[in-house]
C-alpha cells in the first residue's frame, strides 16, 4: 500500500538518459542541451530561433 510513499521519500523520480554515452540527468531540459553541446545534435523544435547575428555559436 503507498498511501505514504512520498513523505518515506519513496517516490521515484524520473531519470533520462543519453542513448549517445548513457549519461543521465533528472531534467529533461538538460538532457536536450546536453545533446546538443556535445554530440552536435539538433533540436526538434527550435523554442527560442538563434539571436547570434553572425549565425555561428
Amino acid at each position: 500500500m503507498d498511501l505514504f510513499s512520498k513523505i518515506r521519500g519513496g517516490s521515484e523520480q524520473k531519470v533520462w538518459k543519453c542513448e549517445h554515452c548513457n549519461m543521465t540527468f533528472n531534467d529533461k531540459e538538460r538532457m536536450k542541451r546536453h545533446k546538443r553541446k556535445a554530440h552536435g545534435e539538433k533540436s526538434g523544435g527550435d523554442d527560442m530561433p538563434n539571436m547570434n547575428p553572425f549565425g555561428f555559436s
